[in-house]
Order: structure tokens, then sequence, then C-alpha cells
């Protein structure tokens, strides 16, 4: 601008001192004011190329700030959808390892009863495995004392055993008034070991009411009866004939 004013001044100057024919002045002007028009133009489009760059400045950084609010929100959300999925599996791994415990102990809890069961199950065979062991050596005894038994009668030590008896009640009866000879019953006795009788019922006998209880008051007062010489001949139920001599 300064430029153009200088120029003006030097053309004013040199119109002024220097006489110069008639159209020269008319000339130079239109040339000045040609000059200017130019650099005003140029000027004109300079400050429009600016503002141009400037508006594209400003939408560039418009541009930039809305894809960094588009990023930062994209970021949230991811952070967001990030946040949600942590806390999901962080759901997940809790519920995982809530079951993994429930079943841990439901195992534990099953093998403690299959354990008690299984002891139990044990412990039956072993008192089954007794119990029949027991069963086994009773039955054998009661055999084996079956068999003493039976060599012992066949011996006639039963016949001996039952005498003894039938020979303490007949000196312990007192005959009443209505026996009559050749008097027979049979005696069914109940003791306990020892000898000690506990009761006297008579079955069949040919003697009246006073007879039958003599011959029980007589068993009473034998009491305690003689025991065998062979314990296995010893019962505690005992059936013998009260047949006392004439």
């Amino acid at each position: 601008m300064a430029g153009h004013g200088l120029l003006l001044l030097a053309m004013s100057l040199n119109f002024i001192l220097i006489p110069a024919p008639s159209p020269q002045p008319l000339q130079l002007m239109i040339e000045a004011t040609v000059i200017d028009v130019a650099a005003i133009r140029r000027r004109e489009e300079e400050a429009k190329r600016n503002q141009q760059a400037l508006e594209r400045k400003k939408q560039q950084a418009e541009e930039t700030r809305r894809k960094q609010q588009e990023a930062d929100r994209r970021n949230k959300e991811q952070a967001r959808i990030a946040e949600q999925r942590r806390k999901e599996e962080a759901e997940q791994n809790r519920q995982k390892e809530q079951q993994r415990k429930e079943e841990q102990a439901r195992r534990a809890e099953q093998k403690k009863k299959d354990d008690a069961r299984q002891k139990r199950q044990a412990e039956e065979r072993k008192r089954a495995e007794a119990d029949q062991r027991r069963r086994e050596d009773d039955l054998a005894r009661e055999l084996e004392a079956e068999e003493q038994r039976l060599a012992a009668i066949s011996s006639g030590k039963l016949a001996e055993y039952l005498a003894m008896i039938g020979d303490r009640v007949e000196r312990s009866w007192v005959q009443p008034a209505s026996a009559r000879p050749g008097v027979e019953c049979v005696v069914h006795v109940t003791q306990i070991p020892g000898g000690e009788v506990v009761n006297v019922r008579i079955g069949a006998c040919n003697g009246d009411s006073a007879v039958i209880r003599s011959i029980e008051a007589a068993v009473f007062s034998a009491s305690p009866l003689p025991l065998p010489a062979d314990p296995s001949l010893f019962d505690r139920n005992l059936r013998f004939t009260f047949k006392p001599e004439e």
C-alpha cells in the first residue's frame, strides 16, 4: 500500500516538474489507476483465499473435534461393554465356583453317607456271620448233647435218673386214706438248673383228687430233685410215672 502511494507521489512530481506534451498526463493517470485496482483485486483475492483457508481450518478443526468426540464416545461405549462383559464373566465365574463348591459339598456328603452305609453293612455282615457261627456252634453243641443224651438213654442212664426222682418223690409222699393199692400216675415236672421244682402237673392218674394233691405235694417236698450223673440228661421238663411200691 505504501509502495503504491510513493509511486503516485513520484508520478505527481514528474507531472508537475517536467513539462510534457498534452496527452502524457492523462496516460500516466490512467496507468496509475489501473495498477491500483489490480492490487486491490489481488488483496481481495488473497483475503478471500485467507478466509477460505481459515474456513477450511475451522471445518478441519470441527471435523477433528467431531471425530475425537465420536472416538471418545466409541471408546466409552467399548469400555462400558468391556466392563459389562467383565462383570458378566465375574458373575459366571462366581456361579461356577458356587456350583463347584456345592457339588464338592454334595459329593463329600454322599461319600460320607456311602462310607457310613458301607461301614454299617460291614458291621451287619460281621454280626450276621457271628450269629451264623454262633448258631452253628449252638447246633453243633445241641447235636453233640443230643448224641450224648441218646447214648445215655441207650445205656439206661435216663431210666436210672428217672428212677432216682421217683424214689425221692415216693419217700416224700404222704399216702392219703383214699389211696388204693396200685396207684399209678403220670407226673409232669418243671424244674430249673439245680433241680428246684417250679411246677407240677398230674396227667393220667388212677387216684382221686386227694391222691393227686398228695403226689403234687410230694414232688414239691422232694425239691430239689436229684441231678443226673450225665448232665446231658438234665431236662427242665420231666415226665415220669409215679408208681409207689406196695
